[in-house]
């Protein structure tokens, strides 16, 4: 993904942690909106103490690139903060993020917060990945591995759909409902704009 060249709304995951045994790990489930350059989705924070951590909150926030000097390359700033219910509940915020990607939008490190028994923790630091099994949108990943054939979105089609409802993972259901709404309501455009440009090859004696 690039700024110059926005492709609409798309799905991602994010794993986000040390992978140590006992260290907290958070899922991060996004709807990206590159023209708003927005973000939306859930976040789950959870850890293997006694008792064991499980944390869940909406998530909603923004992005913007950040350019270096070269020959670093520029970098991928996503703040979010969430809580119970998103951002027109009357809920607490609960949860805050800041997410420095690389700019293929692939890995990154993470900081985060989130408010548990009555007071805030931090994760400072932690490695973050994108999660490539989740939605995959044929005949490719959710995120086009090279930047230089268009930057275009992949179709979505009916498997990705089954596949995410047999998952039984709410968050997920709910990027891709979003995303697929998404393509239903381009259609009427790309059919009226086809309607038209043949309507044009008629006039020129196409």
């Amino acid at each position: 993904m690039s700024a110059s060249n926005p492709v609409g709304l798309f799905p991602v995951r994010y794993l986000i942690g040390t992978g140590m045994a006992g260290a907290p790990s958070l899922g991060l489930n996004l709807l990206v909106d590159t023209p708003e350059r927005r973000v939306v989705g859930t976040a789950a924070v959870t850890q293997a103490v006694n008792p064991p951590l499980d944390f869940h909150a909406d998530v909603w926030g923004s992005y913007t690139y950040l350019t270096l000097m070269p020959p670093v390359n520029s970098r991928i700033l996503v703040t979010a903060e969430g809580n119970s219910g998103g951002p027109t509940s009357n809920s607490m915020v609960t949860f805050k993020l800041r997410l420095l990607l690389n700019s293929d939008w692939q890995t990154g490190v993470a900081t985060y917060e989130y408010w548990d028994n009555g007071s805030w923790h931090e994760v400072a630091n932690v490695p973050a990945k994108i999660d490539r099994e989740f939605v995959p949108l044929e005949p490719g990943p959710v995120i086009p591995g090279s930047l230089s054939v268009g930057n275009r979105m992949q179709t979505l089609y009916g498997p990705s759909l089954q596949q995410s409802r047999a998952s039984g993972d709410l968050a997920q259901m709910k990027a891709l409902a979003a995303f697929a709404q998404q393509q239903l309501n381009s259609r009427d455009d790309i059919t009226s704009a086809l309607a038209a440009l043949k309507a044009e090859i008629g006039k020129l004696g196409g």
